[in-house]
């Protein structure tokens, strides 16, 4: 502030330096007495020093930071102080934690105790629009180096992707917000049931000398550890135990979903994987009771609706209905492997997945891995890595379970023609990145109830509200004959499993395949229909399924037993379909080519036509950084 225009004037007035910024005019007013002459860089500095934030904190650029450090050694050598400073906080940070949540002890070793050394894992977390959320170090146990020889079982259920949807849909159904709960260092909080030391690095103690005494020493652990073999199990058991001594039952279908009815009638449901947790309620009183009660035994953070899970946005409407979409991670994708590859750029929009012209053939491998290796090189592309990111991608993006399907065979000697494919999935990701799946509140509102509203028995099948569609592709399969199948189940609108496959037995014909289709269809469906029986609380199971094909051939050979010279070669499995017809588990129904969505995932269909289905399908979303959450 110049003020030397007004000193002859204002002679009497005291002149001070300015005791701080503002950019309040009334507050500059006030404090006109202190002002005095600077010149505009100290102004400058003055303001960067009032309104700058850490470089790591929650939405701050996170490209700075990746990619992630391997270890310790690679951060100290980190030229810029306030990245490696930002790191450093983050290990101290995690070492803090171990220590005052008492996970060891020390103590001397009995003989022939082994201490088993550590190593750190470095994470940059992000938030739903790509901003940095924390730095993450973890010190985890060496695991790989315990004891092979115990027998004891070290697996833990945690949830799968198909049972987030079926999850997801039924609390569009119950129209309640699905909220979410992190628990903190949650391996941390789980008691080890066996005698373990491990050992800190003696580097530790340098860096961060109050934890010197730790470091370097055989330490007892109390309480499990990350990167133990049975910290997983350790977890789920403290957390099982603890929800079924609260009157929690436990689901026998997806043993880590569980749910609890009150009283009046209310119901709280809870779906846990490791340490992430969703859950809702049917009644606020008895959920608000619930968070209470789990806040005092864990130690967590409630993190309110939840809008990001397992890499997946959760986006919750105002009339109750629920999108998730991976829209973030098909950039992620597309960064990784399309942007670097190694050939020209081609701008013009690619309406479809795969190439109509392209016959996925072994015929096209490289004649062995070392020539796979030089195209991988030539391309700058690693085939096998961005097929399997494809895979996790095609777990919401239907629209591409095909090309996934029919690129997985060739990862292990991949041709030149297989890298152009892919390399064409890769740029319609790029032009179509943004889709979802959405689960209604309201059945009316979605595609499915559009396509059977033109006909009155197909309307009929919406009461269900839970049906699968099947369909086949027959003999397409240039190498071996094998026929090319599709399923998608739906619930509440919105699919909630699919799968692009190849049964195993040659079909001799084209109602065959789409019956062998169907046996695959019923089996995943009568695992989700179990799971919905449990949702809805139901004591016998579910009956008269709706299997929607196109076929009447294939509905004929599963709505009867007589076997003819044309059915009697089938193998007995894929009879599933008359048994369950026969048992009313389920019951098919025909359904006209143009509105059979699964003919999406059977074969590469022109533009137009791989338009309407992904439309009808999915739904258009918004970008992550954009996007505003209710």
């Amino acid at each position: 502030v110049d003020n030397s225009a007004n000193v002859l004037s204002r002679p009497r007035r005291e002149i001070k330096a300015p005791q701080r910024l503002t950019m309040d005019h009334r507050e500059a007013a006030k404090r006109w007495r202190e002002a005095k002459f600077c010149t505009d860089v100290e102004l400058a500095a003055a303001f960067k020093a009032e309104v700058s934030t850490a470089i790591d904190a929650t939405g701050a650029d996170a490209s700075v930071f990746e990619p992630a450090p391997d270890n310790l050694r690679a951060i100290l050598k980190i030229k810029d102080p306030k990245i490696r400073e930002a790191w450093l906080k983050a290990y101290g940070k995690e070492l803090r934690v171990l220590i005052h949540s008492g996970t060891f002890s020390i103590e001397k070793m009995l003989e022939g105790e082994v201490a088993i050394p550590t190593m750190e894992t470095n994470r940059v977390k992000l938030q739903s629009d790509g901003t940095l959320d924390k730095l993450k170090n973890r010190i985890v146990v060496r695991g790989d180096l315990q004891n092979k020889q115990s027998l004891e079982d070290k697996w833990s259920p945690t949830a799968s992707f198909r049972s987030l949807k079926m999850f997801l849909a039924h609390a569009a159904r119950l129209k309640v917000r699905v909220r979410q709960m992190d628990f903190i260092g949650a391996f941390l909080q789980a008691k080890v049931r066996s005698r373990v030391f491990i050992k800190l690095p003696a580097v530790y103690g340098e860096l961060f000398p109050e934890f010197k005494e730790y470091c370097g020493v055989p330490l007892r652990l109390i309480k499990s550890m990350y990167g133990m073999a049975l910290s997983g199990k350790y977890w789920y058991q403290e957390l099982q135990e603890w929800l079924l001594e609260n009157g929690f039952i436990q689901s026998q279908v997806i043993a880590c979903m569980f749910w609890k009815e009150f009283p009046d009638g209310s119901k709280i449901y809870l779906l846990d994987y490791v340490d992430d947790c969703l859950y809702y309620g049917t009644n606020d009183v008895t959920l608000k009771q619930f968070e209470v009660e789990i806040s005092g035994r864990f130690d967590l953070s409630l993190m309110g609706q939840a809008h990001w899970y397992l890499s997946t946005r959760i986006q919750q409407a105002a009339n109750f209905d629920i999108t998730i979409d991976q829209s973030r991670y098909c950039l992620s994708i597309i960064r990784r492997y399309l942007d670097t590859v190694g050939c020209a750029n081609v701008v013009r929009e690619h309406t479809t997945p795969l190439p109509l012209d392209f016959v996925p053939t072994a015929d096209d491998n490289s004649v062995n891995e070392e020539a796979s290796e030089r195209l991988s090189i030539e391309y700058n592309l690693d085939f096998a890595s961005c097929v399997g990111a494809l895979i996790y991608l095609a777990l919401t993006r239907t629209d591409v379970i095909h090309a996934v399907n029919k690129l997985a065979k060739f990862t292990r000697r991949p041709g030149r023609n297989h890298f152009i494919a892919l390399i064409h999935v890769l740029r319609y990701l790029r032009d179509h990145s943004f889709f979802g799946v959405t689960y209604y509140s309201d059945l009316e509102r979605s595609a499915i109830y559009k396509i059977f509203a033109r006909t009155d028995s197909l309307k009929e099948l919406l009461k269900a509200r839970f049906l699968t569609m099947s369909d086949s592709s027959w003999n397409d399969d240039p190498d071996n004959g094998r026929s090319t199948g599709c399923y998608e189940s739906f619930y509440q609108g919105g699919v909630v499993d699919h799968s692009s496959n190849m049964p195993d037995p040659v079909a001799l014909s084209s109602a065959e395949s789409e019956y062998n289709e169907a046996c695959l269809a019923c089996m995943a469906t009568n695992h989700l229909a179990m799971m919905l029986d449990e949702l809805e609380g139901n004591t016998k199971p579910r009956r008269s399924i709706p299997i929607l094909l196109d076929s009447k051939s294939a509905i004929a050979m599963g709505n009867s037993f007589r076997d003819t010279k044309h059915t009697r070669h089938i193998m007995r499995r894929f009879h599933y379909v008359r048994e369950g017809v026969d048992s009313g588990r389920f019951i098919l129904f025909w359904i006209g080519t143009e509105d059979m969505l699964a003919d999406i995932g059977t074969k590469q269909t022109p533009g137009p036509r791989h338009t309407l289905l992904t439309n009808l399908i999915l739904v258009p979303v918004q970008d992550a950084s954009k996007a505003k959450f209710v």
